[in-house]
């Protein structure tokens, strides 16, 4: 192997960022949208221009690359070292043609709504669940419970779980409203900003009435404060969950987030 091509253990995150800084002004293709992943790299490989970094998320190793193109992506990843890791990017072209060495293991979609405002409307199909007194602000000691339903309900290298700290955070923030009958049996994650409100992970273990409400009157506030946009990543083949989806009038918008898995025996 040449010098050019080294792998780095627990390195100075600082050699990630200027790589990324040169990166950028090559443009390089990539599926790093959050400059932050680097702090937590643990490994890194590099060949000439091009390199791919991993970093732990909850137990399994995640894949962040900068490369020319696919073929370039599938040349480093040819110096990844034994393990299983996943590699996620977003792309208008399901299709597309990647590197060869990945198994695709989700597709998620992105379904909007520009203008979610229309959801209360009288003739809308989900105001019949509209109920001010149903949910409750989560609260910091129902972090565990809530992160226990999570991590039952859901694959964290498709849905990207947290800690139970991590979600005493996004308690803190405001995130997530719950709903309980002696345990927690409705929950709804969403991060509400002035212009967007996504929602990131519903749970709903009761009557179909409870999550709707609960999404009803957090919409509510939203809409009323001049919020529109509203969206969400859902896998194509949870046919439920893109139903439920599709009464707050929510589409695929033509983007798609795509997982790979990469398992390297050597």
């Amino acid at each position: 192997m040449n010098w050019w091509n080294l792998i780095y253990n627990f390195m100075d995150v600082q050699i990630i960022y200027e790589k990324i800084k040169r990166a950028r002004e090559l443009r390089l293709f990539t599926n790093c949208y959050a400059i932050d992943l680097a702090k937590n790299a643990d490994q890194l490989w590099i060949k000439e221009e091009d390199f791919i970094f991993s970093y732990k998320d909850q137990g399994i190793s995640r894949l962040i690359f900068f490369a020319k193109d696919w073929h370039a992506v599938d040349e480093l990843l040819k110096l990844v070292y034994r393990g299983r890791y996943y590699l996620e990017f977003m792309t208008k072209n399901p299709d597309e043609r990647v590197a060869s060495s990945l198994t695709l293991i989700a597709r998620m979609m992105r379904l909007s709504n520009p203008d979610c405002s229309f959801v209360f409307a009288e003739e809308s199909s989900v105001m019949q669940y509209m109920n001010e007194n149903v949910g409750e602000t989560a609260q910091e000691e129902d972090a565990e419970e809530i992160n226990r339903v999570l991590w039952e309900t859901f694959r964290t290298e498709i849905s990207h779980l947290l800690s139970d700290e991590e979600i005493r955070d996004k308690i803190t923030e405001g995130q997530i409203t719950i709903h309980r009958d002696n345990h927690i049996d409705a929950i709804l994650q969403a991060d509400v900003r002035p212009k967007k409100f996504y929602i990131n992970q519903i749970v709903n273990k009761t009557d179909r009435n409870i999550i709707h409400a609960i999404l009803l009157n957090r919409l509510n506030t939203y809409v009323k404060n001049g919020g529109k946009y509203l969206y969400a990543w859902v896998e194509d083949t949870n046919i439920a969950s893109l139903k439920f989806h599709e009464k707050y009038g929510m589409k695929h918008d033509g983007m798609w987030s795509m997982i790979y898995c990469l398992n390297r025996q050597r």
